[in-house]
């Protein structure tokens, strides 16, 4: 199966799954305090929210001929993914199986398993006292820690620090994260003996990130990755390369309740060189709010 830029896909998805309401009658009333001309009523209704929850993302070639495809399995309250299995275009049963666990609300660890079932590896996750990321273990089938990582962060809440560790927990890398008026400018990669390996710098337009621009451990320019909006979501991404030739783009769909639909992904050509359809179940949330009248 073709490499696919999922983190970013993922990440986009999150946050670009818009909400729509609808507002059932009144439930319950008190009295509110009164005026010197009307006595108003409080009273309560319960809002329900529409939440696209993606369950299934298929991967196609240019011509159309699928290449494979996720499956996402969801808790019963369909706010939490249990399990992500990955499939190719000529089997019926799954390559690979990633299962989640949770505690608390929160995911605690994920295994991922072969075809046969069996294990390949299992990450675990540690949370700080404010609910934060603070470490991740990767273990292999036989339990032996193969690297580790360790999360900082400021005061609020942001994260500053990601630092690699290998299996003894010795630091492989750091990297560094600097902010601006509340948006994240800078990253900076360190190795192990603290010389910079690369730095990313990210630029913004009206609030949304429309520049990152990617150095190499002198400082020179090594790619630019650019992005175009249709109202507040992302409508392409185009990667070029230090001396403005355009390596890749990818372009985004989306559906009537604002979730990502489909990516395409171009050569330099201009021609598709594949693209990626997105499949979500509806989840309702409700909430109770008070008005006056």
């Amino acid at each position: 199966m073709k490499k696919y830029a999922h983190i970013f896909i993922c990440t986009l998805i999150t946050s670009l799954l818009a909400l729509s309401s609808c507002v059932s009658g009144p439930e319950t009333a008190k009295s509110a305090p009164s005026s010197k001309e009307t006595a108003k009523v409080a009273k309560t209704r319960t809002v329900l929210t529409k939440v696209p929850v993606l369950v299934k993302e298929t991967v196609f070639y240019s011509d159309g001929l699928m290449d494979g495809f996720f499956l996402y399995k969801l808790d019963d309250g369909k706010k939490s993914v249990i399990e992500k299995s990955k499939y190719d275009a000529s089997r019926a049963e799954p390559i690979e199986r990633q299962v989640f666990e949770y505690k608390g609300g929160r995911e605690i660890a994920d295994s991922l398993y072969e075809s046969d079932g069996k294990l390949r590896s299992r990450r675990e996750l540690g949370y700080d006292s404010a609910g934060l990321l603070a470490s991740e273990r990767m273990i292999d089938a036989k339990g032996a820690v193969l690297s580790s990582s360790a999360y900082a962060y400021d005061k609020s809440g942001r994260k500053t620090e990601w630092r690699a560790l290998d299996g003894s927990g010795a630091a492989k890398a750091v990297t560094s994260y600097a902010y601006a008026d509340g948006l994240l400018v800078s990253v900076e990669m360190r190795d192990s003996s603290g010389a910079v390996t690369g730095t990313i710098k990210s630029e913004y337009e009206g609030g949304k990130l429309a520049k990152r621009s990617y150095s190499g451990s002198g400082g020179e320019a090594q790619k630019v990755e650019a992005y175009s909006y249709a109202g507040p979501r992302p409508a392409a991404l185009e990667t070029r390369r230090s001396d403005g030739s355009l390596i890749a783009k990818t372009a985004y769909e989306y559906g009537g309740s604002g979730e990502l639909a489909k990516a395409t992904e171009y050569l330099p050509s201009g021609s598709v060189s594949s693209y990626t359809t997105y499949e979500y179940v509806v989840r309702e949330d409700s909430t109770t709010e008070t008005y006056f009248e």
